[in-house]
């Protein structure tokens, strides 16, 4: 596996791309995976989830979405106020130009497959990835505990994209835990409805025993048994739509 960083232009200027691709025999294409950071940044964990897709097979990217305030920026887990005054100013547009400008490069690369890219995000990143399955031309999005589609949040720039739905071109999955209080029961019963109503594809997984970031294993909330089956789940489903 290769492991590299390239720097791509943005109209709010340059954006880090973390890659991680497997070895690609000469002239092979393979399906490639955005994957959208939580809100402590393009941190380890973030940077382990990479590895472990790109393992399976696929082209990884992480786009840093917090550029505009500095390069590089990861926070830990305890430091939330310091990553608030981030979110309040960060706009649907503009995080919908970093997908753009993400999936732009990743569709010229040689090795990757342009029809087989996928979005996976986690946390801000799992509402990333929906607003990914709305505006861009992916072939599947994955959303774990992917809060903010419904309601606004004080204090947070980028708004809900419920309305936006019907724009979707992708399958969905999209997952929960049962006990994660940053995203309600009543939001998830919502977004489901919703695509639903509207004839989305889509199937939505809830862990009875997680909360909100289960799936990392760096947070209080972590929660092994729902993290591993959640995985199992992922990239089961992420094969059957991207191969």
């Amino acid at each position: 596996m290769k492991e590299f960083k390239v720097t791509l232009p943005t109209s709010d200027g340059p954006m880090d791309l973390h890659g991680f691709v497997p070895d690609v025999a000469s002239g092979q294409r393979v399906p490639a995976v955005i994957v959208l950071q939580e809100a402590f940044g393009v941190n380890a964990h973030m940077q382990r989830v990479c590895r472990r897709v790109a393992e399976l097979g696929y082209a990884v990217f992480a786009p840093e979405l917090f550029h505009r305030t500095g390069a590089g920026l990861e926070f830990g887990y305890d430091e939330f106020p310091k990553v608030r005054p981030i979110l309040g100013t960060m706009t649907n547009n503009q995080i919908l130009e970093d997908l753009r400008v993400a999936h732009r490069h990743l569709s010229q690369l040689p090795y990757v497959d342009s029809s087989r890219i996928a979005s996976w995000g986690f946390c801000m990143g799992g509402w990333a990835a929906m607003l990914a399955a709305c505006e861009l031309p992916l072939a599947a999005a994955v959303s774990f505990y992917g809060g903010g589609m419904v309601n606004p949040r004080p204090g947070i720039g980028f708004t809900p994209i419920l309305d936006r739905f019907g724009f979707i071109r992708c399958p969905l999955l999209l997952v929960y835990g049962a006990k994660d209080t940053s995203v309600p029961p009543e939001d998830v019963q919502i977004v489901q409805s919703k695509l639903t109503a509207i004839g989305k594809t889509h199937e939505v997984e809830i862990y009875s025993d997680a909360g909100h970031g289960f799936f990392c294993e760096d947070r209080a909330s972590y929660h092994r048994a729902s993290a591993e089956a959640a995985w199992i789940r992922a990239t089961t489903w992420l094969k059957t739509k991207l191969g």
